[in-house]
């Protein structure tokens, strides 16, 4: 399916859902911050586009996956990693902490 397809059928994923007054692209550009940086962590990159309805995450040997929710976001990333990507580890956590403390 292109691109172009898929960005057209509309289906939304619950965590794309709006809680609260915060605009929606104050919480499309935390949420990217955050996946940026968890992604690097792997040897990954994120980007989406300015609508949120499409997000590629790419690998630096040329591997690109398209997602349109954060769940396809994480298997995308696991696929190309080739690996289980845990969002909890400590290690990790205590580098986006102190990435976020020194912004």
């Amino acid at each position: 399916m292109c691109i172009l397809c898929y960005g057209l059928t509309g289906e939304e994923h619950w965590t794309d859902a709006r809680v609260g007054a915060e605009a929606t692209a104050s919480l499309r550009a935390r949420r990217r911050a955050l996946l940026t940086g968890v992604m690097a962590a792997h040897g990954l990159d994120y980007r989406d586009d300015t609508t949120g309805v499409t997000s590629l995450v790419s690998n630096r040997k040329g591997g690109v996956e398209v997602a349109r929710s954060l769940g396809e976001v994480w298997a995308a990333a696991e696929k190309l990693a080739k690996h289980p990507l845990d969002p909890l580890d400590a290690a990790l956590l205590a580098r986006l902490a102190g990435e976020a403390a020194g912004a």
